[in-house]
């Protein structure tokens, strides 16, 4: 993952952190920025791979409890946690 401020890389991070561990990071590296104003770049390949993991532990069992249910309120449940793991995990547009 590429660490972005304002068009500028500020850190290449090997592996899936949460903003909390970015924060982190970049503290003890002495970049002192606002999370808020970070984006993170992924390849393809790491994107997928994040996506699907996150598909598994978190939005699967939300399909499993709508397709259980069956209504539409845990149906909305699924769909919103996956559009938020494909906000958290974008593809790249080049």
């Amino acid at each position: 993952m590429k660490v972005i401020h304002e068009g500028r890389l500020i850190a290449t991070i090997g592996g899936n952190l949460s903003l909390s561990q970015v924060k982190d990071y970049l503290a003890e590296n002495s970049v002192e920025l606002p999370v808020e104003q970070l984006d993170f770049i992924y390849e393809l390949e790491e994107a997928l791979r994040y996506r699907k993991s996150s598909y598994v532990q978190e939005s699967d069992p939300l399909y499993m409890e709508w397709q259980y249910d069956q209504t539409p309120e845990s149906k909305q449940v699924w769909i919103d946690k996956v559009t938020e793991i494909k906000a958290r995990y974008p593809l790249p547009t080049t």
